[in-house]
């Protein structure tokens, strides 16, 4: 964004941007009208060698392009000072009917009328905006244009294997001012990656144009105001997008200063509006509500709002202290404390490093372990795994040594902070379709600990934020990485991952990477520790806290001979199929995608399974966050009483339960369930109104639960049959 005159120029960058968070928008407008200046850019390692990087990736896909014996017309030597220039070639270019045009410019006049300073939305002066930008490819295609028998298509080269919704935006905007330039709008837009097996990935314009057009015209419009005003209007909120921003320290001082709700761990944007409404803006303000609230929440229930109280209260008592309190919940049958296994001296704690955009379904590439040594001190193992065969080893190589451990140590559990690591398990286990048995096994046992789980159904502390590192003064650990300089190196990690660019990290970055790594799993250690403290004081007390009982881990007879089954069927599947897949035929392809066919279904039917018991083992706090879970609900009213032909009750209801705004996907058809087993089943679904109606069973005929979760099962046993007989 810049200022040009008495109007703003707009990118594809503002438009990301603006989807993340309005009030960075209008810092960046303060910034172009000369009000603000903009924060120095924090330094990035690997920043100058991207760059290199992706001017090569662009300059050897021209090359491919001219192997082709394709005239291309290259605009690279024309800089930003030269804008009009460009503008001006580009045209000549795509009317002489150049095959492929390189850095080539594009413009879409109608400026944001209005003069800077004055707020334009006030005046209903808005219009389309001006925009700019230089596509790194624009290729000819056989489709008629203002030009002849031809017209241009955008590509561009990006060095991630991933997609990202910033790039389609950007593609949308530059084939919007492309339609604008010949006449019509071309039909798709390209991506091209560094992948060796499909380098371009096409997307249909059209497929992407109204949400564009949501997005940039909402821009538009905000950029036609005063950027006081629209700063005024949209508060810094904590968004995903802070962790990456220029003004992440402006925003966050502000929201200290203000003593803002957000402060609070773990309530909801859809709760601070509530309460704001009821006079209630600061976590001061909330913590020293009186007991029993008073008011009736227009959203959610009442018991949610005593819980986020709670949680202030516990953070104010906290504050100017060395180290935060803590409060004791009402100690729950199978909840909390009483989660805790008895401590085993083969006991492990897992600690994974992973980047969700690095490959398609993402990439664990750091696996630390922490064991106990026979004196008592931790003992850390690394394992790297940076692209897909390394990973698939560390997998193998970390279940093997826990699978060891369990063998010589049939006490020990694999102690974890959070649901990730097992959830990159079952992944990586789907996903190489290795280690299933013994995976099996240790989660039919119960051997993950999920101490997060723990300390939230057991304790209320005054954090901001109930991750591992808000923690650990608590139990007084003391990291050997500064966050800070953690925070640096896992920021290069990631992108050398999602660039292919791993040999190129510094080994000092790799270093600070796994010293974090192990400061995490000592931290989870100690956690283990305090939290075993804790349960004796409560003991001491008086009160039993019982250990869990852990479920044997054997699979049923029936399902160790069908495994058996299966893989002796994939043994004579995959005689004579090369390893690497660049050297088989088709029919040997054909035969190696049958064998790991076989139990594909079963291994995705165990992901569903997986599923609801995480959804089943959530507190109602953080079901908010689930798309399939419903959390703060409150009844409405009885919609309908089932009955007989003849009159006579069913005994079965349908009622109607209202929720708070959250990410809600469950519709018509789904079955709604309890910690407990199943609720009912919906009939209705109304997402504005906010909705659900519920069929209900019968032993619930007057339980209103304020959260539900859905499950919905199909048995792929008929599927299954089909592709085991196919094999043979």
């Amino acid at each position: 964004m810049r200022a040009s005159g008495q109007q703003l120029e707009l990118s594809a960058t503002d438009l990301s941007k603006f989807l993340s968070c309005r009030h960075l928008t209008a810092l960046d407008m303060a910034v172009a009208r000369g009000d603000l200046k903009r924060p120095p850019v924090r330094e990035d390692p690997l920043l100058d060698l991207l760059i290199k990087r992706g001017r090569e990736h662009e300059e050897a896909y021209v090359t491919s392009l001219k192997n082709q014996q394709l005239g291309v017309v290259d605009l690279n030597a024309l800089g930003p000072s030269d804008r009009a220039e460009a503008i001006a070639q580009t045209l000549d270019a795509m009317r002489a009917g150049a095959d492929v045009i390189v850095q080539g410019a594009l413009a879409q006049s109608a400026l944001v009328q209005g003069a800077l300073g004055q707020d334009a939305h006030a005046q209903g002066a808005v219009s389309q905006g001006a925009w700019f930008g230089r596509p790194d490819i624009l290729r000819r295609v056989p489709a008629p244009s203002e030009f002849g028998d031809w017209s241009y298509e955008v590509a561009d080269t990006k060095l991630s294997l991933e997609t990202r919704a910033g790039t389609i935006l950007q593609l949308s905007l530059y084939s919007e001012m492309l339609a604008r330039a010949q006449g019509v709008a071309p039909e798709f837009f390209h991506v091209v990656t560094p992948d060796v097996t499909t380098p371009v990935h096409s997307f249909r314009v059209t497929d992407y144009a109204a949400y564009f057009r949501l997005v940039r015209d909402r821009l538009v419009q905000t950029a036609g105001r005063e950027h006081a005003v629209v700063a005024a209007e949209h508060y810094p909120e904590p968004v995903d997008f802070c962790e990456y921003c220029a003004w992440y320290a402006r925003c966050r001082d502000r929201r200290r200063a203000d003593d803002h709700l957000s402060l609070v761990a773990g309530i909801s944007r859809a709760q601070r509006r509530e309460l704001e409404a009821h006079g209630v803006a600061t976590l001061t303000g909330l913590a020293e509500l009186p007991v029993p609230l008073t008011f009736k929440p227009r959203r959610g229930a009442l018991a949610s709002y005593t819980r986020v109280r709670e949680q202030a209260s516990v953070q104010l008592a906290s504050r100017a202290l060395p180290s935060p309190v803590h409060r004791l919940r009402e100690l729950g049958e199978g909840l909390g404390l009483a989660r805790l296994p008895e401590p085993s001296p083969g006991d492990v704690f897992l600690d994974l490093e992973g980047d969700p955009f690095a490959a398609e379904g993402g990439r664990e590439y750091l696996f630390g372990l922490v064991l106990i040594t026979a004196n008592g001190q931790p003992d850390y193992r690394a394992f790297w795994g940076t692209t897909e065969g390394p990973e698939r080893a560390a997998f193998e190589a970390v279940m093997d040594l826990i699978t060891e451990r369990w063998r010589d140590h049939p006490g020990m559990h694999v102690y974890h902070y959070a649901p990730y690591e097992p959830a990159a398990f079952k992944r990586l286990m789907g996903r190489y379709a290795t280690r299933e048995l013994e995976l099996d096994r240790m989660l039919r046992a119960e051997r993950f600990v999920d101490l997060y789980a723990v300390v939230r159904q057991s304790m209320q502390v005054g954090i901001e934020k109930y991750s591992i590192k808000n923690l650990e003064p608590l139990y007084g650990f003391a990291r050997g990485i500064a966050l800070a300089d953690a925070n640096r190196a896992l920021r290069v990690m990631e992108t050398a991952l999602e660039l292919n660019a791993t040999d190129d990290v510094p080994p000092e970055v790799l270093a600070v990477v796994e010293g974090y790594n192990k400061d995490d799993c000592v931290s989870t250690l100690r956690l283990r520790d305090w939290l075993e403290g804790v349960r004796a004081g409560v003991e001491s007390g008086g009160t039993l806290v019982p250990r869990p009982i852990a479920p044997e881990g054997d699979a049923s007879p029936q399902l160790d001979e069908k495994a058996q089954r299966v893989e002796a069927l994939r043994a004579r599947l995959l005689q004579g199929v090369p390893r690497e897949p660049s050297e088989r035929d088709a029919e040997q392809q054909g035969r190696w995608l049958l064998a790991y066919l076989l139990d594909w279904h079963r291994r995705e039917d165990k992901a569903t399974w997986w599923e609801y018991f995480r959804l089943r083992d959530l507190a109602e706090e953080d079901l908010v966050d689930e798309p399939q879970a419903i959390a703060g609900m409150e009844f409405v009213r009885r919609m309908e009483v089932k009955t007989l032909k003849s009159g006579k009750p069913t005994g079965t209801v349908t009622d109607r339960y209202r929720y708070p705004p959250q990410e809600m996907e469950i519709g018509e058809g789904d079955e709604l369930k309890l910690t407990e087993g199943t609720f009912g089943k919906v009939v209705a679904a109304d997402r504005a109104q906010r909705t659900v109606d519920v069929l209900k069973r019968k032993e619930h005929l007057e339980h209103h639960p304020s959260a539900l979760f859905a499950h919905t099962w199909i048995s792929p046993k008929v599927m299954e049959d089909a592709i085991f007989a196919l094999g043979e």
